[in-house]
């Protein structure tokens, strides 16, 4: 059975193989770690590339005659790495281990092969409109052209990149090395780690000074965290899935992308509704910010706040506040 990759949007009713997202009426096989995935339970596994790999490895698979389509919803290196282990299994099982280190490093932050995540840094990097080698152009278009364009783009382009990755230092380097900063203050003791495994909780101190020189820098951060540090080196270093990253009276808390997903290698800790927590963060607030939670369905919820650059909340009184917090009933009051 050949499969050829056909972008989400443009599938037809054509039966089809969808992987790392969400099926739709005509998918005939879900091979994905969304909550609420249909993946058959002898593939499944944490990361959408291992379920791929487990798929394409089972010589005693079921045939599905008159499926030649494999797809996803949405890009990302798990969902890149899975659609190509689907349309050249050859290829991918030939460097199976390093490129689920490389979704490991997109999906979870996680990963111990610096190759595989500078790979990684690598395809993140094309999908950033201010540092992609795509022409600007393909940005102003809708979600699913730009998905079409970097699976199509990237797809042939796979192998290359992982054998070449040396060569593309202009794409990694600026994430590597704020990723190199963080691992060399974590040694140096400048970064301090404390984890509760009670209650799932991993606390990150920055010193008041930061961690990162005025010329390491991400452009484009996803978030205050990434500003700040790397998640990568931490989350080498920790086995919670909660995480407090403190710096001065500045808080962030966020549940790792992990904790959303179908995990099945250990059993995790629920996600903890906070927004009463929020209410009681804003009732003894005085800095002008207001607490925001995201809620437990985002891909990565956040408690933070907005609106002021530090808490007027000291940081062993926010600390209670979360302990608290997170020992309460999963989803119940937060």
């Amino acid at each position: 059975m050949k499969l050829r990759y056909v972008p989400y949007h443009l599938l037809t009713d054509e039966p089809n193989i969808i992987v790392d997202g969400s099926g739709n009426k005509h998918t005939r096989l879900t091979l994905s770690h969304w909550p609420g995935n249909r993946t058959p339970a002898q593939y499944k596994d944490d990361l959408s590339a291992q379920i791929a790999f487990r798929y394409v490895e089972d010589e005693n698979r079921a045939s599905l005659d008159g499926v030649e389509v494999v797809s996803n919803n949405h890009f990302d290196e798990d969902g890149l790495v899975s659609v190509f282990a689907m349309v050249d299994p050859e290829k991918a099982l030939a460097m199976k281990d390093f490129l689920i280190e490389v979704a490991r490093a997109g999906d979870f932050s996680m990963c111990h092969d610096r190759d595989a995540a500078r790979v990684s840094f690598v395809l993140s990097a094309w999908t950033d409109p201010d540092r992609s080698p795509l022409s600007r152009r393909i940005f102003g278009g809708t979600t699913e052209e730009l998905n079409q364009v970097l699976y199509e783009e990237l797809l042939k382009r796979l192998p290359k990149v992982v054998d070449k990755v040396g060569n593309l230092k202009e794409f990694w380097e600026p994430e590597d090395r704020v990723l190199e900063a963080t691992e060399n203050a974590i040694i140096a003791g400048k970064i301090k780690i404390e984890e509760d495994r009670d209650i799932d909780l991993a606390v990150i101190t920055l010193p008041d000074e930061g961690i990162l020189d005025d010329d390491v820098v991400l452009e484009n951060p996803s978030s205050w965290i990434s500003s700040e540090l790397h998640p990568i080196a931490v989350h080498n270093k920790i086995d919670c899935f909660r995480v407090l990253v403190i710096r001065k009276q500045r808080y962030e808390l966020y549940y790792r992308y992990e904790t959303w997903i179908d995990f099945v290698s250990r059993i995790l800790k629920e996600r903890i509704d906070l927004a009463n927590l929020v209410k009681r963060l804003n009732t003894t607030e005085r800095s002008g910010g207001q607490w925001s939670f995201s809620g437990v369905d985002k891909i990565i919820s956040r408690l933070k706040l907005e609106g002021a650059e530090e808490s007027s909340i000291s940081p062993s009184h926010f600390l209670d506040y979360i302990r608290g917090s997170l020992t309460t009933t999963p989803l119940g009051i937060g």
